[in-house]
This record gives structure tokens, sequence and C-alpha cells, in this order.
């Protein structure tokens, strides 16, 4: 994939707000993915957030398959839509992400864990 590619918005991803994704944290059915780096996972994240760095697509796609609603997360946002362009590529059908990020989430004044992930 080319280098200018990963900072396209995908035309299949989905942007979700942060109330969207407070909402979608608590199903069962979704797997929110935080593709920040430990350092930034450890300062605060979305409660119930599985940590999985950019870079560690093929772990995501051992673990979940195609149709696992899937929601990324990242600093701002453009991690996690090149995260995004990357499984979609790869035929996940329902991947969505946050729309600005930890930054927006925390402005809207949601709660963060500073538990570990997996």
């Amino acid at each position: 994939m080319r280098l200018l590619q990963l900072f396209r918005h995908p035309k299949d991803l989905r942007d979700l707000a942060p109330d969207e994704v407070w909402a979608l944290q608590a199903s069962p059915q979704t797997v929110l993915i935080d593709v920040r780096t430990l350092r930034e996972y450890r300062s605060g994240h979305i409660p119930g957030a599985v940590f999985l760095p950019m870079g560690h697509e093929a772990e995501i796609m051992r673990r979940w398959k195609p149709s696992t609603p899937i929601v990324l997360v990242c600093k701002t946002g453009h991690r996690s839509q090149a995260v995004a362009a990357v499984l979609i590529q790869k035929g996940y059908r329902s991947v969505s992400h946050l729309k600005g990020g930890m930054d927006a989430y925390k402005r809207a004044g949601y709660p963060v864990s500073h538990e570990d992930g997996e």
C-alpha cells in the first residue's frame, strides 16, 4: 500500500463520534482496538479497549473474523484510519474508527482507564 493512501479516508470506513464509541464500548459483539503506542495507551484509554498498536494488523486478522464489528482508536484519528485501510483491503466489512481520536473523546468528557490491556 502506498504511503499517501494511508492518509486517505477509506470509502467503507465509518466515522464515529465519541458518544457513539462510548455506547459501543459496552457491546460484547464489538471489538474496540487502541492502535496507539503503549505509552499513549497507558496514559488513558477507553475502558475495555484492546491494545494492539499500529503495525500489528496481522494480529487483528488472526484474532477476529472479517465479519466482526471493529472500532479503531488512536490519538487524532489518522493512525486508526490507516489501520482501517489495511483491514478493509483484506476484506473486513464492519470497520469504524473514532473520528478525532482520543483527543476528541477526552474533550467530550468520557472516562478513561489506566488499567493494562491485553
